[in-house]
């Protein structure tokens, strides 16, 4: 007599906690990509040809084309600026700021300012720019 073996059934494999995972996954680089602040208003920096690149991020003052000023993320009146620059570097002495001007801005407007961060006890100052090969195609 020949016993016939029993086939073992082919159990399915449950996806549904890989799915969850990507899914959170998803959810989770989706936040994360949004986490850098915007500006509170449009700058594009004027071009240079410099290779320096200010990596060192203490501060950041922001100037618009009309004038406007902001210092890490918070707009200022022109006229707050040399206090508000003043009390961040008694928080970080010694504190990198970062000037910002839109490309359009007056240059004895962005001198000015530079002067008033001066005034507030700013030891450096580094003026961003984007490189000549970031904006229209370069040249």
């Amino acid at each position: 007599m020949k016993l016939e073996r029993a086939r073992p059934k082919r159990e399915l494999i449950n996806i549904t906690p890989l799915i969850d995972v990507v899914f959170i996954l998803l959810v989770f680089f989706m936040l994360a990509g949004a986490i850098e602040p915007e500006d509170p208003f449009a700058v594009a920096p004027p071009a240079s040809a410099s290779e320096e690149r200010g990596d060192i991020q203490d501060f950041v003052v922001l100037v618009g084309e009309n004038g406007e000023v902001a210092l890490d993320d918070r707009p200022l009146e022109r006229d707050e600026l040399t206090g508000a620059v003043r009390a961040a570097l008694e928080s970080r002495p010694g504190a990198l700021i970062q000037l910002k001007p839109d490309g359009g801005a007056d240059a004895l407007t962005i001198i000015e300012i530079m002067e008033e961060i001066r005034e507030a006890g700013a030891e450096y100052i580094v003026l961003l720019t984007v490189g000549r090969g970031e904006i229209g195609g370069g040249g």
